[in-house]
């Protein structure tokens, strides 16, 4: 089969004896997830090589390249998923963006807003518990003569 050699080479054209193979293809927001699956399964098939050639005596060399090829994929996935994947946004930057606003107090509630009532109601709780502790416990003790 003959390559035509005609048209445009460009870096991704297809068009080129030499084109660009997948590997070298470009990870963006819009190709990350396949690109997660593809390193994924690329890594699997590794270390299922790995097993393989160590169950079969097979050369240290070839397992220590491809134990090599497991790291640098593992810190490709690292590195997409920190530039490209879906939370790409630093947590500060989220904290800025979605702080709520201070909620208005009502007017029926005594000027307090719902968080107010409820820390008031809590505390009421705790003093309450408290003074029910003392008092058993006062009652549980005899006075002595």
């Amino acid at each position: 089969m003959a390559v035509n050699e005609q048209g445009h080479y460009g870096k991704y054209s297809g068009n080129s004896r030499h084109s660009y193979n997948h590997a070298h293809t470009r990870v963006t927001a819009g190709n990350y997830e396949a690109t997660k699956r593809d390193d994924e399964a690329h890594m699997d098939y590794l270390k299922r090589d790995v097993l393989y050639d160590d169950h079969h005596g097979h050369s240290d060399e070839k397992m220590t390249a491809d134990e090599k090829h497991i790291s640098k994929l593992a810190g490709d996935l690292k590195y997409d998923e920190k530039h490209h994947g879906p939370a790409k946004t630093k947590p500060d930057d989220k904290k800025k963006k979605h702080k709520l606003p201070e909620p208005k107090p009502a007017e029926g509630r005594g000027g307090k807003t719902k968080k107010q009532q409820l820390d008031e109601h809590l505390k009421n709780l705790r003093e309450k518990q408290e003074q029910d502790l003392l008092n058993k416990y006062k009652s549980k003790r005899k006075p002595t003569d």
